[in-house]
């Protein structure tokens, strides 16, 4: 046979295939403990609240943002909760062992790229493992874990009757050219599966401003990776283009955090844990004060409201208050 010629289909199919973003790799071959990435490399405001915190009314963190969807009239449907990166499990917990209005003991469904992630839902929902052992508890009867791509929803269009959730996760999603090319995708992927009725919730660190990336680390390559602020006016101007009803708002609004409270910083933690064994947890600043009395003095822990700009880390450009924001987008057609 003759050689093909130059440009035609054998040319075409030896060609690479387009580089991986870095992040989804990482994502997709992670393997390091959740309590270790969430404690050391990427501690959110939503690990720092986990636990019942006098700033949100003394509920938890998941109760406090699932009241706050229920409050604006989002539902949990027949089909439930769809939660894209549900981290250690800790929202699915919350909605199953607390008081989170309508959505206490509904369906929960979590998608996940990363394995390890994926395990640790399943031993703090399914009460598996060593730790499930050494405190006996009853499984979640209405979780179910599955692993696939944020950005390619394995749901036929127009199916899924419920709330899609992302917490803290749009800023792992790909940014290409100064567009948060990943999260615009993701509400596109959104509108194609909601059916009428159907809501989605995500939150994240942004505004209307271009992504900047944010290079997350512990010290060694095991967590490395990099994380982008989201350009909310570009999720906004997709939900539009696919006729999707849009509500933004600060997500201490919907929350209903109390931003007077003074509480543990992450920066404040990472210098108290360097001499003494603590949990990785936003404690009311008197809490930590009477637990640690010569330190937070030695140590001069700032311990600031939780509206601070330094809350929850010091050294970021801004706080809690002033960058994380929640987009609210219902199906109405």
């Amino acid at each position: 046979m003759g050689r093909p010629p130059a440009g035609g289909k054998a040319e075409e199919l030896t060609r690479a295939a387009p580089a991986e973003d870095a992040t989804r790799a990482h994502h997709r071959t992670d393997r390091l403990a959740a309590r270790r990435r969430f404690d050391e490399v990427e501690c959110t405001v939503s690990h720092l609240l986990r636990f019942p915190h006098p700033a949100l009314r003394g509920r938890r963190y998941g109760e406090a943002l699932l009241h706050g969807l229920a409050d604006r009239g989002i539902q949990p449907g027949p089909d439930g909760v769809l939660e894209i990166g549900g981290g250690a499990g800790h929202l699915a917990e919350a909605a199953w062992r607390g008081e989170a209005g309508p959505f206490t003991g509904s369906r929960w469904t979590s998608l996940d790229l990363s394995p390890a992630l994926l395990r640790a839902q399943r031993r703090r929902l399914l009460a598996e493992g060593a730790d499930a052992a050494a405190v006996p508890r009853a499984a979640h009867s209405r979780w179910s874990g599955v692993r696939a791509d944020a950005l390619a929803l394995p749901l036929r269009s127009g199916s899924f009757r419920g709330l899609i959730l992302g917490n803290e996760m749009l800023a792992d999603l790909p940014v290409r050219d100064g567009t948060s090319a990943g999260a615009v995708q993701l509400v596109r992927e959104v509108s194609r599966v909601l059916s009428r009725g159907g809501a989605a919730a995500f939150t994240e660190f942004g505004g209307d401003f271009p992504p900047a990336a944010v290079d997350l680390t512990d010290g060694t390559r095991a967590g490395e990776h990099t994380e982008w602020s989201i350009d909310f006016r570009q999720l906004r101007a997709a939900a539009a283009e696919c006729q999707l009803e849009v509500e933004e708002l600060p997500l201490h609004e919907l929350l209903g955090a109390d931003l007077s409270v003074r509480c543990a910083s992450y920066t404040d933690l990472w210098r108290l844990r360097r001499f003494v064994s603590c949990e990785v947890f936003a404690a009311p600043a008197e809490e930590v004060r009477r637990r640690h009395p010569l330190l937070s003095r030695l140590l001069a822990l700032e311990l600031p409201p939780l509206g601070s700009p330094r809350w929850p880390d010091a050294h970021a450009a801004a706080g809690f208050a002033q960058l994380f924001r929640a987009i609210l987008l219902r199906q109405r057609r």
